[in-house]
């Protein structure tokens, strides 16, 4: 069982659900549905990451589980897309817990990766220098296509996926973000949107060849620097890939909860 404190696992699940609910309702034909123990964040859009499907309650057993995985195939199937099932570690018994894989499997999911529910009320200094680089706002459809080209480097996939979804000015009513640039070229990118009066960090990517150099951790300290200026706000939470988690600890970021992310089609 987790000794994690339960409001903080409340409030990790809770910018999940808010953070997908405010990316889906930006996008032209994005729909969110509540249904008993299930949000539907439907972006209906070709990158899976905008579909996305979370237990809302504690799961019973592998039969709710099931119900609740064919209620949200089924609703995405209508639409033809690819989505996300993604599970807190929280929401689901420590029996089923332990073969959380084969089950989701039996109903039709794919394991596709772990991310870490992080959080914090204040970012510790650097340990080591900074690199220097020409950090800029998102503020121009170049820069928020820049977004979208280098997560989609970073996670392997086509930029025609991130860029119509990046690219949205709707998406950057209430997100700020930033890009840093090395002898004119864009090489990481982090961006922060006001979630219930906290500072959610997202779309966190360096270009796979320039990584390791601490260009994503420049990029989040100015957006979260320039979110505070602009909001107030010091608390952070954000979901981690393995790949970031060591970074955002270095920073002063708390593990919180796991969750797992599943494929489905």
């Amino acid at each position: 069982m987790s000794h994690t404190p339960a409001s903080l696992l409340e409030e990790s699940n809770r910018l999940l659900q808010h953070t997908w609910t405010y990316f889906v309702r930006q996008m032209p034909v994005g729909v969110t549905t509540r249904m008993p123990g299930l949000l539907i964040a439907n972006g209906r859009s070709p990158l899976p990451f905008m579909n996305m499907a979370i237990p809302t309650s504690p799961v019973a057993d592998a039969a709710d589980l099931h119900a609740r995985i064919d209620l949200a195939a089924r609703h995405f199937r209508k639409d033809g897309v690819h989505w996300l099932m993604v599970i807190s570690d929280d929401v689901v018994p420590d029996v089923l817990r332990e073969r959380l894989t084969s089950v989701c499997a039996e109903a039709g999911l794919q394991y596709a990766l772990p991310m870490f529910g992080m959080a914090t009320d204040g970012l510790l200094d650097p340990v080591r220098p900074l690199p220097a680089l020409d950090l800029r706002a998102v503020a121009t459809a170049a820069l928020r296509e820049a977004v979208g080209d280098i997560n989609a480097a970073g996670y392997g996939m086509p930029a025609e996926l991130f860029r119509p979804v990046t690219g949205l000015p709707e998406l950057w009513t209430d997100m700020i973000g930033v890009v840093g640039f090395a002898g004119g070229i864009p090489l990481a990118t982090a961006s922060v949107a006001l979630i219930d009066g906290v500072a959610y960090v997202a779309l966190v990517a360096t270009a796979p060849e320039h990584q390791g150099k601490g260009y994503a951790e420049a990029v989040m300290r100015r957006a979260l620097e320039e979110s505070r200026e602009a909001w107030g706000v010091s608390r952070t939470v954000l979901h981690a890939t393995a790949a970031g988690q060591p970074v955002y600890r270095r920073m002063g970021y708390a593990d919180v909860v796991r969750f797992d992310a599943f494929a489905g089609e």
